[in-house]
């Protein structure tokens, strides 16, 4: 008798253990973000003078980041705007505030991000884009401290908050 209730009870909990599998990652609650794109500055890797890599983190509700594959007309989505430092003011100008330079000869590296919106019925994602800068060169050999300012676009248009990245000796 003592073994009968023994599986009994063994049966019980298997049900109730079997239940709680189902039960409990129904319950997990999605991520949710606004649909306008969020980012952070993580570092900035400068390898050559033509040669660096740009990581930031992002987080997007409805993800829809990066260019879709038949899209040749969407604007780059992944912008850094060059800024160097006025070392007489201390002061980062964009490139086309020098007074030897045409106006709005501003310098911007731009990089496309392939497509990430994930599959099925929840979009909200977040991650990290490491953008790939190789150009020659990347600074402009008169400036000796640079920085980025990083802005990421969503399909929709959507413009995220602007970040800096640290402050880049050319010259060392």
């Amino acid at each position: 008798m003592y073994q009968l209730k023994e599986m009994k009870y063994t049966k019980y909990i298997s049900v109730l253990f079997l239940l709680g599998l189902i039960i409990v990652p129904s319950c997990v609650k999605e991520k949710e973000f606004p649909p306008i794109p969020a980012i952070q500055f993580l570092h900035f890797d400068a390898y050559t003078p033509d040669s660096a890599d740009c990581v930031i983190a992002f987080q997007d509700g409805d993800g829809d980041i990066g260019i879709l594959p038949e899209d040749a007309t969407t604007p780059n989505d992944y912008l850094l705007k060059y800024l160097y430092k006025d070392l007489t003011t201390g002061v980062f100008k964009p490139y086309d505030s020098d007074l030897t330079t045409p106006a709005m000869d501003t310098l911007f590296y731009s990089y496309r991000v392939p497509n990430l919106t994930p599959d099925g019925q929840y979009k909200a994602l977040n991650g990290e884009i490491r953008a790939k800068l190789r150009a020659a060169p990347i600074y402009h050999p008169a400036h000796s401290i640079v920085k980025f300012e990083i802005i990421l676009r969503d399909r929709a248009g959507h413009l995220s908050n602007r970040v800096m990245t640290n402050e880049i000796i050319t010259n060392p």
